[in-house]
């Protein structure tokens, strides 16, 4: 049977409490159902569930917790739309998108898989957002594979620098040899995963590349490996009770369709001992290109523009990118260059300059469509800003921001108040001033917010600020921590007040 895709875009505070009490009943025609949460953001997560045609076991499949190892995310791609015919899949191809768009281990407070511990001290953030829905996940599966990429190859006694016991590529890690569930019961890890890597290595003919158990031995005082104590694997062993491993491919293995072969042939091996049985995915490793890019023109029809085309617009016009046409269908970001964040897809942006659309797959750029304004494209920025303040009737003024509220786009006109829930996240995107051609040089401050990073310019923009926890009181109106000014700022002079009140 040819599966069926229903797909749903939720906010992720409200869906957390879905998850809690279970999800919706899938149609019996239905056997996957598509997530989206933090839409829009640069950690836009998407979840599969892959619903067998029988029913049986639940594995969860993690990749890209850790955005420089593609061999993880790119091989949990090719199950989010399998078919199965006994068992089920949660896919979460794509943990860490922030990450991967940089190609990098940490995201924007770290890396994500230490943020799996039980320190509420943390101050929130769009990561722990992502690890909680991970949580609520992990509760629903009966084994957690995360998939990795490790340095060197691991060696259980040390033979050279790139094989020894540190060392974790082409390894399959577990946290103890055996746990004891708390009211009885035992989970043998050391038994499975030595089980598995027997029967993978059969399979593998390079005798370099064949898998080894990797006891990390967490739980114990003595364990080298302390920091895997804050892991999604030990938050999966030690508080969910199942078992739980990660698969690591090495870092020296240059070839992205071996590593993606590797994996796919443990994962296969675990669905088989949890008795899941699937069609086995392909390897698909085509490099990205981008086909067309659709974009809207003030909220008109959509123009369908090639790859590597130009659309000519009038400085001032909002563009809002509404659609990717790829060779993938996943993983796929557009950035307009000077505005927003690297994932600039479905948002309203007007543009007072030429500028580029690129788009990415993963952190690979595989397309662009440039942005012109005709005879005006050859002027200095400085002398098109001389030009907009000379034609201007008027003082410049900020007359409304755009601001996201728990993935809801809502806007507040100069002078006004939105409410918001405490603990709310918010992320401020833009700015509408009486003159389009300057929106993208105004500075928003949200007074009480300090952004994660060593230099505070005085711009918060397309920055998660999180209501009542992480602000100062002392800026709020007459200290309450009630309302909090938004300033807008251009050229440091202040254009316009706009105010957040958070809920009582």
């Amino acid at each position: 049977m040819k599966n069926r895709i229903i797909s749903f875009v939720r906010s992720a505070a409200p869906i957390l409490a879905l998850l809690v009490v279970g999800w919706l009943p899938c149609p019996a025609s239905a056997q996957i159902l598509h997530e989206v949460f933090l839409a829009n953001t640069e950690h836009e997560l998407h979840v599969y569930r892959v619903l067998g045609e029988e029913p049986g076991k639940t594995m969860m499949l993690i990749g890209g917790i850790q955005g420089d190892e593609p061999g993880g995310y790119l091989t949990a791609d090719l199950y989010a739309d399998i078919t199965l015919k006994k068992g089920n899949l949660i896919v979460v191809p794509r943990a860490n998108l922030y990450s991967i768009l940089l190609n990098s281990r940490n995201g924007l407070t770290g890396d994500m898989n230490r943020k799996f511990g039980s320190d509420e001290t943390a101050s929130a953030n769009m990561e722990q957002e992502v690890v909680a829905i991970l949580k609520h996940l992990i509760a629903e599966s009966d084994c957690l594979l995360n998939l990795h990429e490790g340095s060197g190859f691991y060696s259980p006694i040390w033979l050279n620098e790139q094989e020894n016991p540190m060392r974790f590529g082409q390894s399959i890690i577990y946290d103890t040899e055996s746990y004891e569930v708390p009211g009885g019961g035992k989970i043998q890890l050391g038994e499975l995963a030595t089980k598995v890597a027997e029967r993978v290595n059969r399979l593998i003919p390079e005798e370099r590349y064949h898998f080894r158990p990797n006891n990390h031995d967490s739980l114990s005082p003595k364990s080298p490996h302390k920091e895997q104590r804050k892991s999604a694997t030990f938050y999966a062993l030690t508080q969910q009770h199942i078992p739980a491993f990660g698969v690591e491919t090495s870092k020296s293995i240059r070839d992205l369709e071996t590593k993606i072969r590797l994996h796919k042939v443990v994962i296969n091996s675990f669905m088989e001992e949890l008795s899941i049985i699937l069609d086995a995915p392909g390897v698909h490793v085509e490099k990205p290109r981008l086909q067309y890019l659709l974009i809207k023109v003030n909220g008109g029809a959509p123009f369908a523009l090639p790859d590597r085309q130009k659309l000519t617009i009038n400085p001032g016009d909002e563009i809002a990118i509404t659609d990717i046409i790829a060779n993938y269908e996943r993983g796929l970001v557009a950035d307009v260059l000077g505005v927003g964040t690297r994932n600039d897809a479905h948002l309203g942006f007007r543009v007072s300059e030429p500028t580029r659309v690129v788009v990415r797959k993963d952190a690979e750029e595989c397309g662009w469509v440039d942005i012109d304004f005709g005879s005006e494209k050859e002027k200095p920025k400085k002398e098109l800003q001389r030009k907009a303040e000379a034609s201007r009737p008027e003082p410049l003024r900020a007359q409304a921001i755009v601001v996201n509220v728990g993935d809801e786009q809502k806007t507040i006109k100069e002078g006004q108040a939105i409410t918001v829930a405490r603990g709310a996240r918010i992320i401020l995107q833009g700015v509408r001033t009486n003159d389009a051609r300057l929106d993208n040089e105004v500075a928003l401050n949200f007074k009480g917010y300090t952004p994660p990073r060593a230099v505070n310019s005085g711009n918060d923009l397309n920055y998660p600020i999180y209501m009542g926890k992480d602000l100062l009181k002392r800026y709020s109106e007459k200290g309450k921590g009630r309302r909090y000014p938004v300033e807008a700022t251009y050229q440091e002079e202040l254009i316009g007040t706009f105010w957040i009140e958070i809920a009582s």
